[in-house]
């Protein structure tokens, strides 16, 4: 997970560090802070470095033709945390969402799901009630297939109840036999978990029933959908690796 902001995300103004493994300086442009339970602390130490300290040998009046690609020291600050965001408490999800203006999920979403659809749920519900009006949520991920969760009809988890909470908007794959009792399959795109959670279920006030009449308070509009977008490398870009172009989901939220 992302969080940017800019005092004038994978984060507004944020007045001061955020504690994590590392620290960003405060900035008067852009304070990032990226949230991973993997250790990426030293590969974003030397993008970091290498996007400011490449900025600072080129003449100001050179900058625009980078075209964002590079940021003059002092107007970038980036900050890592490691840890596991589904077992973050609403407490901790708070202090890292105060103030932000855009938070991203960037190819992620879907691995969460495939952990936990009923963890993953309760993160999302969490960033709504911590994130202030106006707030943006970013996610990318793969398209088609690649973002389609198979689940049983009826599927138990360790502690005998029904693990996960959707019901409705799968597509039934089919039927199995496990333990000598049949279970039917259903197939869920990401983005209609993801809908149903910042549209429906977010939609706290009036209770089910509320829900189901549309009497809910709304918490987030989709200003923006695409289930496949291309991203293509420009030709004059050349990178010491081989990189290729990609197909991706994009949905952007705000928070009302």
């Amino acid at each position: 997970m992302g969080r940017c902001g800019g005092s004038g995300v994978d984060g507004g103004g944020r007045d001061g560090r955020e504690d994590g493994d590392m620290d960003g300086e405060k900035s008067d442009g852009l304070d990032i802070l990226v949230v991973d339970i993997a250790p990426w602390y030293s590969v974003l130490s030397k993008v970091s470095s290498t996007v400011t300290s490449q900025a600072a040998t080129i003449p100001p009046e050179s900058l625009q033709s980078t075209e964002g690609l590079l940021t003059p020291p002092g107007k970038l600050a980036v900050t890592f945390k490691q840890c596991d965001i589904l077992s973050m408490q609403h407490l901790e999800m708070q202090h890292l969402c105060q103030e932000a203006k855009l938070v991203t999920l960037m190819f992620t979403l879907n691995e969460l799901y495939g952990i936990s659809i009923a963890k993953t749920t309760k993160m999302l519900l969490d960033l709504t009630g911590c994130v202030e009006r106006g707030c943006v949520l970013v996610v990318v991920d793969s398209p088609g297939s690649y973002s389609t969760l198979a689940l049983n009809g009826i599927r138990d988890g360790k502690d005998g109840k029904e693990e996960d909470g959707a019901s409705k908007g799968g597509e039934m794959s089919g039927e199995g036999d496990v333990d000598g009792k049949k279970e039917r399959e259903k197939r869920y795109p990401m983005k209609w978990l993801l809908d149903h959670t910042l549209l429906e279920v977010a939609r706290g006030e009036g209770g089910d029933e509320g829900r189901r009449k549309g009497e809910g308070v709304k918490h987030w509009e989709k200003v923006y959908n695409k289930d496949s977008r291309w991203f293509r490398l420009r030709e004059e870009l050349k990178y010491p690796i081989a990189l290729e172009d990609m197909r991706m989901q994009v949905h952007v939220y705000r928070r009302l």
